[in-house]
């Protein structure tokens, strides 16, 4: 058991596990009742955030050679009669893309939320890919023996409790020579900051003009906050339950292929609470963005800070 006990969780079997799971199911509920999500399967993001995400993915194809989704392609391309799962998958966007790029390889989905299974698996069945939906609690679940090829967990981890249950499950599951291919949020557990982060956060802000610091999803309507927004995202749902028990917990049952860390805090700026506020078409948002962008890879190399994302490969060791 990896030591976080100084943050509370919900333990599956009681209410109170019960009604975060209600919670976060809702939450999703909410974001998929938007037709761009609908129609996508995915959870709309700001253009900021997609830029973020863009160079995110530069810096992992510089890494490794090849980025999540040509990864995912290249081992399902590679091995006769591939199969897929994938954790806490939602409605499947990504999911569905592979198969389309793949369409000889079968996946799985798996995720707690019947409502999105059912989007995508209307979608799979539209467009006649192997894509198959199944209703599960990752907390609890366990996997079938020497299945899959691939098991795919795409910001998923963080909203898992029981890690160190789940992990032998995924080991148990690939089959020889299978991977675990993960991309996940390892802030502090709630989504807090690590205190070097909001110290050099808390910085920035001060710097930033107001209509950078306009909040657009905790109010009822749009407000600038004089100090950055930061919660426990954990007291409702679980959203970041444990999120810092991430890479022991995968430390503990594999190795290695791939590792690279990334988004030392662009997270606190470019996302959907903040990330609306740029217009990157703009000089001035542009340039403050690259600023952003540039302190946030600096930090991380000189390792006066912690990534809050990371891609990895692994290996059963």
């Amino acid at each position: 058991m990896i030591d976080d006990v100084s943050h509370h969780h919900p333990r599956p079997g009681t209410g109170e596990y019960d009604e975060h799971v209600r919670e976060e199911i809702e939450h999703y509920g909410r974001i998929y009742l938007e037709e761009s999500a609908r129609e996508s399967l995915m959870q709309p993001v700001p253009a900021a955030w997609i830029e973020a995400e863009t160079r995110a993915a530069a810096l992992i194809r510089q890494a490794t050679g090849n980025d999540l989704l040509g990864h995912i392609l290249d081992r399902l391309r590679s091995t006769k009669g591939a199969r897929m799962l994938s954790l806490g998958s939602g409605p499947g966007g990504v999911e569905l893309e592979v198969a389309r790029h793949v369409p000889e390889a079968a996946t799985l989905c798996m995720d707690i939320n019947p409502d999105l299974l059912q989007l995508g698996r209307e979608r799979a069945a539209a467009e006649a890919l192997a894509v198959e939906f199944a209703e599960t609690d990752l907390n609890t679940v366990d996997l079938p023996a020497a299945a899959f090829d691939v098991v795919f967990c795409h910001a998923a981890l963080h909203h898992v409790i029981e890690l160190e249950r789940l992990m032998p499950e995924i080991v148990r599951t690939l089959r020889p020579g299978g991977v675990l291919l993960t991309v996940d949020v390892v802030t502090r557990n709630g989504y807090l900051m690590w205190p070097e982060t909001r110290e050099i956060v808390a910085a920035i802000w001060k710097a930033l003009p107001a209509r950078f610091r306009v909040n657009h999803t905790v109010y009822d309507a749009p407000l600038i906050d004089d100090e950055i927004w930061e919660s426990d995202t954990s007291t409702a749902g679980m959203e970041c339950a444990r999120s810092e028990a991430i890479l022991p917990a995968i430390a503990e049952r594999f190795e290695p292929v791939h590792y690279v860390p990334y988004f030392s805090l662009s997270r606190r700026f470019f996302d959907t609470m903040y990330g609306p506020s740029y217009d990157l078409t703009a000089p001035l948002d542009k340039a403050v963005f690259d600023w952003i962008w540039e302190m946030d890879v600096h930090h991380l190399a000189a390792k006066k800070l912690r990534p809050e994302t990371f891609f990895g490969m692994y290996r059963p060791s």
